[in-house]
């Protein structure tokens, strides 16, 4: 009796597969940076000649005060008030939080003092300013 074999085909390696995973991929994470970049507030920081770029940013939390001394907590609007409760807490489910404030270079001082104020109410003392190096 005679048995059927397959025959012997060398296997060639595809490369259409491959690079339709490379695309896949690539347009996953340019879509994962514009969400990224896309939670912070458009501002026109001032300038630093010694601006530097922290090593190890840790758990930091992003306020933003606009030019008008409005408050965003990451790209979300926010009061003053509510602002003091919220770094409260996060202050109380992460006791290592840092906050990055970020503020307009036309912005009242005023406005930076009282994130000053409320960080310091919710007990966070490591605060970076951001600034544009010059």
């Amino acid at each position: 009796m005679a048995m059927w074999t397959p025959e012997e085909v060398d296997p060639e390696f595809e490369l259409t597969p491959m690079i339709d995973v490379v695309f896949l991929l690539i347009a996953f994470f340019m879509t994962l940076i514009s969400f990224i970049s896309a939670e912070l507030v458009e501002l026109e920081l001032p300038e630093a000649v010694e601006a530097s770029i922290p090593e190890e940013p840790g758990d930091r939390q992003y306020i933003s005060i606009d030019r008008e001394g409005q408050l965003y907590f990451g790209a979300s609007p926010i009061t003053e008030e509510a602002l003091t409760a919220q770094l409260v807490t996060l202050k109380a489910e992460l006791p290592r939080l840092k906050v990055f404030l970020r503020a307009d270079s036309n912005t009242a001082h005023r406005h930076v003092n009282s994130v000053m104020k409320a960080t310091a109410k919710a007990g966070i003392f490591d605060l970076i300013f951001a600034s544009a190096k010059d």
